[in-house]
């Protein structure tokens, strides 16, 4: 395989490339319901809340065990697709939309959403939340992402600072040493307000906190 060609994440083996840390399934859905959503996810939801959501289609990408997309169906949103490259997460997911109640709105998919992008529903709102840390390929993932042109996009991600370059590295080489997955990819903010822009989507919101950075976009 060349270094320019793109590795198709489309079964088991491959797609547990993108979603190793299903592993932490059962330790995260204990921690969203000791504490709640991790600050950075409560303030993406947040942010989307604020645009508001009533009746809206939501397309959580890498969903985990559900926290944003269940946040906003409570919220008004009135179906969710939950497109996730690990079993466990999905698994921990349907557990706690059951606990909720909200199972019968949320349609999930195993895979990756660029192989899958084609077969997904319209939707208004697409929540990347940690998840294109995890993904090697952003631009394709970006378009696939916005594919059916939904009116907002909110994303976090770590921040192109230095130290947490260094950080990553220093993950990547340990992980790659012991022959782990596990691998992060940092991606500069100008990079990521560039593709959106090209897509048709302009930045409404840039916080969070100093590692990560929350990021909301509406369509033009």
């Amino acid at each position: 395989m060349s270094s320019n060609e793109r590795r198709r994440f489309c079964c088991d083996a491959d797609l547990a490339l993108i979603g190793y840390d299903g592993r932490d399934a059962a330790r995260d859905l204990a921690a969203l319901r000791a504490g709640g959503p991790r600050p950075t996810t409560r303030e993406l939801i947040d942010v989307i809340l604020a645009e508001g959501v009533e009746g809206s289609v939501v397309l959580d990408i890498g969903a985990g065990v559900g926290s944003v997309h269940l946040a906003l169906l409570q919220a008004g949103a009135s179906r969710a697709v939950d497109v996730d490259a690990s079993r466990d997460y999905l698994a921990a997911a349907r557990e706690e939309a059951g606990r909720r109640g909200l199972e019968k709105r949320v349609e999930y998919r195993y895979g990756d959403v660029v192989e899958l992008a084609a077969a997904l529903p319209t939707v208004d709102v697409v929540i990347l939340d940690s998840v294109i840390c995890c993904y090697p390929y952003l631009p394709i993932l970006v378009e696939a992402s916005v594919r059916s042109m939904p009116r907002l996009v909110g994303l976090t991600y770590p921040r192109d600072v230095w130290w947490m370059r260094t950080f990553m590295h220093a993950y990547n080489t340990t992980h790659a040493l012991v022959r782990s997955p596990a691998h992060y990819f940092i991606y500069r903010h100008r990079t990521v307000r560039r593709l959106l822009a090209e897509a048709g989507y302009a930045e409404i919101y840039d916080g969070g906190i100093p590692a990560w950075r929350v990021a909301a976009y509406r369509r033009n």
